[in-house]
């Protein structure tokens, strides 16, 4: 035994006295992201020569080194002969790992951390992306903006995407988005996208999530051909004065659909600024967006009205009580009981006092035969008093003659 391991370390010292001077290790990397304390540790890394040694030292937290190595192939590339982690890691700290060929002052170092359960590389910076913030963008219009990290020194990074809209794309190197969303992502309504935008280095990851609102679209409908009453002129696409019809109400203005439910359009001028002034500009004829297509506006409920309530109990209240109707009749003077709680104001209906008949005229409130009673005769709702037919139950106020007091 003492015979191959002297064997070995001459091996060695041959090897190194052969070694050219500038030979030198380029990269130096832990064989895997982490090692148990059950597992056998390794290096790996790449030297700038070829077929030569590769030592390794190993120093706990109290400065105590233990040796590896390995050889490197043709390509310089070299791996350390595995040795168990509880022979090198013996407690708890960080650990300083060197590799070198010929000096160890010109080697290349990294941070190991023991656990107690395991081995791992400390990286020598934090991988963080900085906030971005959420943007807004029209459709067919290019949004870009460039991901940044909270460490500029941090170098060899690797941006993407995660679960991003189609046609969305990041450079790989300089973390610069872009994209130019088409109709189809927004063309109907406000359309929110959410995805991830990553950055790796190495072992390390972080990544943001962003959305991207993408705008409507709103394409103005073409108008309908315009046909103005006899004497009017189109103006502007409008008819110079307003297209009365018989009943004086106003027409359903000329972009209206009536195959559409026409609580669409209330909704979107409700809701779109862009709809709203679009309306207001080019349909000022209308008094609202409810007129121009069909609809009865709502009625607006004063603001004392519980809407869950049956409205005839305001109606009832102001009828029967005094106070309550004083109250009312003080706080909206300009309005009625009914108006206030949104029910139609109750018609007043005229009194059926009958008509005329033939051969008799209508004269003050009665109806007078024209000459004898034979040639005519009292209509329904009437009956004949002396040459007068009188309205049945109207009451007939006679009048004193002057010099009658009494």
């Amino acid at each position: 035994m003492r015979r191959k391991l002297a064997g070995i370390v001459m091996f060695f010292l041959f090897t190194m006295m052969v070694i050219p001077a500038n030979a030198e290790v380029e990269e130096f990397y832990l064989g895997k992201s982490f090692y148990t304390v059950d597992e056998k540790i390794s290096f790996t890394g790449s030297e700038s020569n070829g077929s030569v040694l590769v030592n390794v030292v190993v120093k706990d937290p109290n400065g105590k080194a233990k040796l590896l190595g390995g050889f490197s192939d043709p390509e310089g590339e070299f791996e350390t002969i595995p040795q168990s982690v509880k022979s090198i890691f013996t407690f708890v700290g960080t650990y300083n790992a060197t590799s070198f060929i010929n000096k160890i002052e010109n080697g290349t170092s990294l941070l190991l951390e023991f656990d107690g359960d395991k081995v791992f590389e400390v990286s020598p910076f934090v991988l963080a992306l900085k906030p971005i913030p959420d943007k807004i963008v029209e459709v067919e219009k290019t949004i870009t903006f460039t991901a940044t990290l909270t460490d500029s020194s941090v170098k060899d990074v690797i941006f993407s995407l995660d679960n991003e809209p189609t046609g969305a794309a990041i450079d790989p190197n300089t973390g610069k988005f872009i994209w130019t969303p088409s109709k189809s992502h927004g063309n109907i309504q406000d359309v929110y996208y959410n995805f991830d935008i990553i950055v790796k280095n190495g072992s390390q990851e972080d990544r943001k999530e962003i959305t991207i609102t993408v705008k409507q679209a709103y394409v103005e409908p073409e108008p309908k051909e315009i046909v103005c009453f006899q004497g009017m002129e189109s103006i502007n696409g409008k008819c110079e004065d307003k297209p009365v019809v018989e009943n004086n109400q106003l027409e359903i203005a000329s972009f209206v659909d009536e195959t559409k439910d026409p609580q669409s359009y209330v909704d979107r001028y409700n809701n779109e600024a862009n709809y709203k002034k679009w309306f207001d500009e080019n349909f000022e004829e209308y008094d609202s967006i409810y007129q121009a297509v069909g609809l009865d506006e709502p009625k607006v409920l004063a603001p004392f009205v519980d809407p869950n309530l049956d409205p005839q109990y305001y109606v009832d209240r102001y009828n029967k009580e005094t106070t309550y109707k004083k109250w009312f009749d003080e706080t909206y003077p300009k309005i009625t009981i009914f108006e206030a709680v949104g029910l139609d104001e109750p018609g007043m209906k005229e009194p059926d006092f009958g008509q005329c008949g033939e051969g008799t005229r209508l004269i003050g409130d009665v109806c007078t035969i024209f000459d004898e009673i034979e040639y005519g005769q009292c209509g329904e709702g009437t009956k004949l008093v002396g040459k007068v037919c009188e309205i049945i139950g109207k009451t007939i106020v006679k009048e004193k003659p002057w010099w009658q007091f009494w």
